[in-house]
């Protein structure tokens, strides 16, 4: 009778390394918003708080929490393929925008109101933040910084002589851009 053998010789080596990440995903509620007005606050109140006389008619990267850090994609090309790369981000990279849309004959915004936006955007404070308060959004407030205000769709305030005179009001849309620095 015939008796077959078989022998092999395998060499185990290291696993190869490998990464966990992992991430807190935020759902974001459905929110239609209140009737509250926002508010600006200066640290140490050397301004005055700044009640909104009416909230923007829109507004750009913010629901009830900031929109702001949204993931960047980036593609390049490799011998074989190609290689995607994704970023998460952080919340300052992009700007939160209100704006009031007004237009050559009708106003959304007071001169007063303006004045104040204004205030707060030319003398920003030596130490600490503004304080956002989206009230119509969320009970949370944030440290902002201001990076500017427009009328007319530009990168300056432009005021019609007769709107004034006539109910120191302001024509055209008024803009008001911020980035958002934390949570207060």
């Amino acid at each position: 009778m015939t008796t077959l053998n078989s022998e092999t010789t395998f060499t185990v080596i290291a696993a190869p390394e490998y990464f966990e990440e992992s991430e807190d995903l935020y759902l974001y509620p459905e929110n239609a918003g209140s009737l509250a007005v926002r508010e600006l606050r200066y640290p140490g109140d050397v301004l005055p708080p700044l009640f909104y006389e009416s909230n923007p008619d829109r507004w750009e990267n913010f629901d009830s929490v900031p929109m702001t850090n949204r993931p960047q994609v980036r593609t390049e090309l490799t011998l074989a393929s190609a290689q995607i790369v994704q970023w998460s981000g952080y919340y300052p990279d992009r700007s939160v925008r209100e704006i009031w849309r007004g237009s050559d004959n009708r106003s959304r915004m007071f001169a007063y109101m303006l004045r104040r936006l204004y205030e707060y955007f030319a003398y920003p404070p030596f130490a600490g933040y503004i304080t956002w308060c989206p009230k119509d959004r969320t009970t949370q407030a944030y440290l902002i910084q201001i990076e500017g205000v427009q009328v007319g769709g530009q990168d300056i305030i432009s005021f019609d002589w007769v709107a004034l005179l006539q109910g120191d009001v302001l024509t055209g849309e008024v803009a008001f851009q911020f980035r958002i620095i934390g949570e207060a």
